[in-house]
Order: structure tokens, then C-alpha cells, then sequence
């Protein structure tokens, strides 16, 4: 077993599984509570639980870099998308508002059914972190979204290498997944290391479900009106799906007008995928309700 296989088994045996069943598919949660393995025990167990939902084309796995960090004084829940990673398949009609009923319908399956909590939610899984927001009303006490698709025609698609064919050794294909993860989801070159691109590639090679149509529409904006919780708003500023300044300065308008208000942040330097390439600031703005 290589190094960063390793690594992503030892993070996963910190975690307790839980497979909830909905409709005609299955829901993978992951408890993750105490600075050490499966145990109960954060710092703060009078904080609501934090639910971190990954990106398209992911899995809990996006959120490597920031879970033993963020489960030190949180318990924290992450889950996989139907069509994405441990979870089941997709069942039709593959929309948002069926994704986020099954994942609210999955809540009783964890016990978060009636208590409160907080969401973080990453680039397409930000669309369906609103609408949980917005669904729960109440329940849901601070939403973080991080580089949010689901801004219309502020998005930009990018462009990517055609990816290896199945069976493809993972050194030949790790240059693949290097170069893609350049043009889409890191901007520090450096910070492309051997684990980000396993955690890319077993992404890839588990994912049954394609977001891209559903990531260009404006459906993040709309649901943004009827969300009550707070909003944390996180971008890179190299964020390659973000258009550029200006256009994440629209978002910042945009985002201006939600109900509970936002505080918008721009991160100097730092592509798409914030949580990994910068989990320091990522992770004290998740718990900024906490200073």
C-alpha cells in the first residue's frame, strides 16, 4: 500500500461509517468526534454538529485536510452525495430538490433530524447545502459555502485534459490528474501533492453522478433568499471556475442581500479548492461562530 493510501485508510478509520437507507439508494455519513479515532469526546460538546458536504465529482474525502482539525472541538458529520463516493446511486429525477430531500430525509438516519447544526459545503455541493439551509429553516444555524457554484453566468467552465482510460497505472495517470487539478482546483503548484491527486483520482474513478449541468445554473442565488442562517462566503481569488475580481466582486453584492446577512472572503493566492490548499483560514472561518 503506497503512502497516500495509507494515509486517506488512516484517516478513514478515525471515523464512524453509517449507511442510511432512502428511497432506492443508500446515504454514507461519517462521524468524526475527538482529536483521536472514532471517540465522542470534542471539545465543545455544547457546539451544534458541523456537516461538511463535498464537491461534485467528490466525496467526504475533499474535506482530507480539514477534519481532524475541525472534530478537535466539534463533532463533525460529512456525507456523500448519491452517485458520489460510498454512497448509492442517484435515483431519478437526478435534480437538486431530489438531492436534498434525500439528504434531508437521511438526517433521522444520524440522529441530526432535530437538533441544530451548522453546514460547510464545497463548489457544487454548496447549491445543495443552501437548499438544506433554506429547507431546514431554523435548524440550520450558520452556512458556509466554499467556491460556490450555482452563480449563473458568473461561472466559468474550465477546460480539462480528457481523463486516462480505465486501468490506467496511477503513476502513468497521476500526470493527468496533475495537470487537472492545476487548471480546476489548486493554484499553488507545491501544494499538489501525491495525496491530493489520490484523493482526485479514487474520486473520480468512485463517481456515478455528473454535476456540470446542474453547476453553471443560478439556483445557488435564488436559494440564497430563503436562507434564515447566517452565511459565510469563502473563494480563492485564483478560484478557476470563479470568472475572476470582478466577478467574485458581483458575488460579493449578490451575496450582500441574504437574509441573515454574509461575511464574504477573498483568499489571496488560493484556487478552487480552499479547504485543501489553505485549511488553516479555511477552517478558523467554519468556526468563526466560535470566537
Amino acid at each position: 500500500m503506497s503512502p497516500s493510501q495509507l494515509y486517506l485508510r488512516e484517516l478513514a478509520e478515525r471515523s464512524r461509517l453509517h449507511v442510511v437507507a432512502v428511497e432506492t439508494t443508500s446515504i454514507a455519513w461519517r462521524q468524526w468526534s475527538g482529536a483521536d479515532a472514532a471517540v465522542p469526546t470534542p471539545a465543545n460538546p455544547e457546539a451544534p454538529p458541523l456537516i461538511l458536504i463535498h464537491g461534485g465529482f467528490g466525496s467526504w474525502t475533499h474535506w482530507a485536510e480539514n477534519l481532524l482539525s475541525l472534530s478537535v472541538s466539534r463533532e463533525v458529520w460529512t456525507v456523500d452525495l448519491p452517485g458520489l463516493g460510498e454512497s448509492g446511486d442517484m435515483p431519478q429525477p437526478q435534480t437538486l430538490e431530489h438531492f436534498t430531500t434525500l439528504l434531508r430525509h437521511s438526517l433521522a438516519g444520524v440522529g441530526l433530524s432535530e437538533g441544530t447544526f451548522e453546514i460547510a459545503a464545497f463548489s457544487f455541493g454548496a447549491m445543495i447545502g443552501a437548499r438544506l439551509a433554506a429547507a431546514c429553516r431554523h435548524q440550520c444555524q450558520r452556512l458556509t459555502v466554499i467556491g460556490a457554484a450555482g452563480c449563473g453566468a458568473l461561472h466559468h467552465q474550465v477546460d480539462l485534459l480528457p481523463l486516462p482510460a480505465p486501468g490506467t497505472p496511477f503513476d502513468e495517470a497521476a500526470v493527468t490528474h496533475r495537470e487537472n487539478l492545476a487548471r480546476l482546483m489548486i493554484a499553488d503548484p507545491h501544494k499538489i501533492d501525491i495525496n491530493a491527486i489520490r484523493i482526485h483520482s479514487e474520486n473520480l474513478a468512485k463517481h456515478r453522478f455528473r454535476s456540470r449541468g446542474l453547476a453553471g445554473t443560478d439556483d445557488l442565488l435564488v436559494t440564497l433568499e430563503q436562507v434564515a442562517a447566517p452565511i459565510c462566503a469563502i473563494w480563492g481569488s485564483e478560484d478557476a471556475t470563479a470568472g475572476g475580481r470582478d466577478a467574485l466582486e458581483k458575488r460579493r453584492v449578490l451575496f450582500s442581500d441574504a437574509p441573515g446577512g454574509c461575511d464574504f472572503h477573498v483568499l489571496d493566492g488560493v484556487g478552487h479548492w480552499t479547504m485543501y490548499e489553505a485549511p488553516g483560514i479555511s477552517n478558523a472561518l467554519i468556526l468563526r461562530s466560535e470566537r
